[in-house]
């Protein structure tokens, strides 16, 4: 804060706002710490109590998947277990010194690869933290809140291994505020990861190899998800997509046979960045596995849970099958994502044209990220009623005939498929597409058929909203738009006020460190406004300052100064641009900062406690160095306090103490003195 001629000058610090669903730079998520790992005194986690579930067939399960061939669906990888767990009566409460509840519960399933819970009824007071984790730690997902959940319920990303750890941490006073049931719980039968076989076809194409390079944004765009169908868990691939608002709003595109409704939306779980970070040999047998050491962010730890269904159009939830629609879903991601994921909304175009080129994106058997290529032209077809590989001409959907680089499978079903301008022109329904038999790095030739976003975007079978209403909320009419990279700079650091005059102040900064993550800043945008602090609400109306100079050299200090009238409070903000005005995170002044203007002596703060039995602490600042003479009088008058002086720098606010413990109950005035002005201060000791 600046304060002209009636606040004084302190140092300054920074401000971090984010818009829920804003995005930025994809790292591996620091591993929280544990409630129970912070007191030595809990009880140990061997013997937290622990339920265990029926025998799942998971055998049984497997065969079924194989029966049903190689057609591209969803990749069934759980089972839902019914439960009725509940903190009354379940897991063990505990105390801790704070005075603070913790409560642990664990649950056991035999043979499980992976588990995860849904919570049917997900209430929590505030200030509470709720984890879920292995028994290694290996895993730890949260901290949750009553914010995370999703009508009411809330689903969790899984954890690895047969056994399951519920940690909830509740303020004193509030654990009558807690209202969980453990409804379900996802026994993984199959792995999404390398912790046991799963082999994805050696053909694919990691999106790590430099034919990806064109594609950086548009891969950062897609990600995988599980939802809950029946008494299956399944995983399907989407795609965030930009909205001609251009608000970062996390729209994501999929497929109607992966996602109905809204229930099927609410169990939604996002894993983002779920990539190898190698690129490895297509028709290699590494290349088929999944190497967990290998991610680039790390065991599958950026997530998100629960989606908000907004519109659809396909068949699948009132027939059963594809046919007939062009089988597409658009969701909005009901959690916050944090900007650290450095995702992209895609772009998209509802032309209608066929593509000449096509590229997709996509998670085959649910594994990390994959790219393939086709070079030829797509055609016009409907999907086919029979289970087949043959599509009869039509308007519904894009064949891919075949994918000259790459391929897909079961878990790639949803992802987008993107034309030569880089933008989403339909999603995967389903095809005959699979790597050749040999093991080696060639797909099968056989076709994949997507459902057109042309065919489905001024249609709409689910509350009468149309993907145009989703995709074009400002009702532009526009069949295309490009994509949009929010991920916004680095801010500045050390926002600071460093001289103040009386009618101006000079601010300075360290220009933003180089961070290859992120855009490199473009511009500067420096705003004040009087009498507060300024917040993301407020930025957007502040008076803005011309003449900033443009971003140095990462690190370099830079400053301006500022004019300013004299005798008003001013707070200012700092926020810096990338060249297509994605905007940083705000630096401000706080309210304690005192960049005050003053012409003479000023008190800032009066004399307090008062009353004061021992002590008054006092704050003033003067405009020019100068020794100011402290003294104390009674009501008569009578000089009753030792004088005592003080030298004072210019601007800078100083705090003085006043030693009453010797005088009396009464009133008493104090009087301050510079070489310009005189002050007095009352001052009242009860004893």
């Amino acid at each position: 804060m600046f304060m002209a001629d009636r606040t004084p000058l302190l140092p300054l610090f920074l401000l971090f706002g984010m818009t829920a669903g804003l995005l930025t730079p994809a790292v591996a998520q620091e591993r929280p710490t544990l409630p129970s790992e912070q007191h030595s005194g809990t009880r140990a986690a061997s013997s937290v109590p622990m339920a265990s579930l029926p025998s799942v067939d998971g055998a049984a399960l497997r065969t079924q998947d194989a029966s049903t061939g190689d057609r591209i669906t969803p990749y069934r990888y759980g089972t839902i277990v019914e439960t009725t767990y509940r903190p009354e009566q379940h897991g063990s409460w505990e105390q801790l010194p704070s005075g603070d509840w913790l409560w642990r519960f664990r649950i056991r399933s035999e043979q499980a690869v992976s588990l995860s819970l849904a919570f049917t009824r997900f209430g929590l007071p505030d200030g509470a933290e709720l984890f879920v984790y292995d028994p290694d730690h290996e895993l730890i997902r949260g901290p949750y809140t009553a914010a995370d959940a999703t009508n009411g319920e809330h689903r969790t990303p899984l954890v690895h291994g047969n056994v399951i750890t519920v940690e909830l941490l509740v303020p004193d006073g509030r654990r009558g505020g807690v209202n969980l049931t453990i409804g379900k719980v996802v026994h993984g039968y199959r792995s999404l990861s390398g912790r046991s076989p799963s082999k994805a076809g050696t053909c694919n194409l990691d999106v790590a190899c430099d034919e990806a390079n064109p594609w950086r944004d548009q891969v950062r765009s897609v990600g995988g998800y599980t939802l809950t169908r029946g008494q299956d868990r399944l995983f399907c691939t989407g795609a965030l997509i930009n909205n001609t608002a251009e608000n970062g709003r996390p729209l994501f595109l999929t497929a109607e046979h992966c996602v109905q409704n809204a229930t099927q939306a609410s169990s939604m779980v996002f894993y983002w960045n779920f990539e190898n970070a190698d690129c490895r040999q297509q028709g290699t047998f590494d290349n088929g596995t999944f190497p967990s050491d290998s991610l680039d962010v790390g065991n599958w730890d950026q997530t998100s849970s629960g989606a908000i269904l907004l519109a659809r159009y396909g068949s699948r939830h009132e027939t059963g099958t594809i046919a007939g629609k062009p089988d597409l879903t658009i969701v909005e991601v009901d959690d916050a994502i944090p900007p650290s994921y450095n995702l992209f909304l895609s772009g998209w175009n509802a032309e209608g044209n066929l593509t000449q080129e096509a590229t997709t994106i996509h998670h085959p058997q649910g594994h990390g990220k994959r790219i393939s290529f086709d070079q030829n032209p797509s055609s016009l077809i409907d999907y086919p009623s029979t289970n087949t590989c043959s599509a009869p001409s039509g308007t519904t959907h894009l064949e891919i005939d075949d994918w000259e680089t790459g391929t897909t499978e079961r878990g790639s079903s949803g992802s987008p498929l993107f034309n030569t301008n880089q933008q989403i022109v339909g999603v995967l329904s389903g095809g005959c597409a699979g790597c050749g038999g040999g093991g080696d790095a060639n797909d099968n030739n056989a076709p994949d058929w997507y459902g057109r976003l042309a065919a489905g975007y001024n249609k709409a079978d689910y509350q009468s909203r149309t993907f145009a209403e989703v995709l074009d909320p400002n009702n532009t009419s526009q069949e295309t738009l490009s994509g949009q990279d929010i991920t916004f700079p680095p801010p500045v650091s050390n926002f600071r006020v460093t001289k103040v005059t009386s009618n101006s102040a000079t601010l300075e900064w360290d220009a933003p460190e180089d961070d290859s993550n992120s855009p490199q800043p473009d511009a500067y945008d420096l705003r004040f406004q009087a009498d507060s602090t300024i917040d993301n609400t407020d930025f957007r109306n502040a008076r803005r300052v011309s003449d900033v100079p443009s971003p140095g050299a990462p690190g370099t200090t830079q400053s301006v100064t500022v004019s300013l009238n004299p005798d008003t409070s001013y707070y200012f903000a700092l926020r810096t641009l990338d060249a297509v005005k994605n905007a940083s995170p705000i630096a401000s002044t706080k309210q304690e900062e005192d960049a005050t203007p003053v012409k003479t002596l000023r008190v800032k703060q009066a004399p307090s406690p008062n009353p004061s039995s021992s002590a008054a602490n006092m704050k003033v600042s003067v405009e020019e160095s100068q020794t100011v003479r402290l003294t104390v009088y009674d009501i008569l008058g009578r000089r009753v306090g030792i004088s005592k002086s003080r030298e004072l720098t210019p601007f800078r606010l100083r705090k003085i103490t006043v030693d009453v413990s010797t005088l009396s109950s009464g009133v008493y005035f104090l009087r301050i003195k510079s070489s310009s002005t005189t002050r007095t201060e009352k001052i009242i000791v009860k004893r």
